[in-house]
């Protein structure tokens, strides 16, 4: 039972990793925006923005993170509650609508959210993988946290 909760962590963490590392570009993004915007040239744009929303994006991965790796591990149902309401509340949003920028320098992952520069099996591909990996963690993971736990009885007899 141990070894499928590790598996369902290991599923589980994968997705949240790729939202972290989706979100340097995010923060790398604005350093030359800022450069225009103190020359006077440019007013408002859309793009100010990717700068926050990479921070916001970094701080959510780190949060499921700890929380997957310290008391979701200690099989607390608290945990399990948290994590799931993040896929779904987070997560399956950002992987359905494709919004992860970039997955770093890598180029096999460059330009997913381009569909003119890989096929569109290759996006849906990547549109629905990661999602399916956290369901599938959190599927494998559900039965440790429904189990109830024997409680030692008062008076330690």
């Amino acid at each position: 039972m141990k070894s499928l909760h590790r598996i369902s962590l290991l599923l589980v963490a994968i997705p949240l990793v790729a939202t972290l590392w989706s979100s340097l570009p995010m923060l790398l993004f604005v350093q030359h925006e800022r450069l225009e915007i103190a020359g006077s040239q440019v007013g408002f744009y859309y793009a100010n923005f990717v700068h926050e929303a990479g921070f916001a994006r970094l701080m959510i991965a780190i949060i499921g993170l700890l929380i997957l790796f310290i008391p979701f591990r200690k099989a607390e149902r608290w945990a399990f509650v948290a994590v799931a309401l993040l896929m779904v509340c987070y997560e399956l949003p950002v992987f359905f609508f494709l919004s992860m920028e970039r997955f770093g320098s890598w180029p096999i992952f460059q330009g997913l959210a381009n569909p003119k520069v890989v096929s569109f099996q290759t996006v849906d591909f990547y549109r629905y993988f990661f999602m399916i990996l956290a369901l599938a963690g959190l599927a494998i993971a559900m039965p440790t946290f429904i189990r109830r736990h024997k409680i030692a009885p008062v008076g330690g007899t």
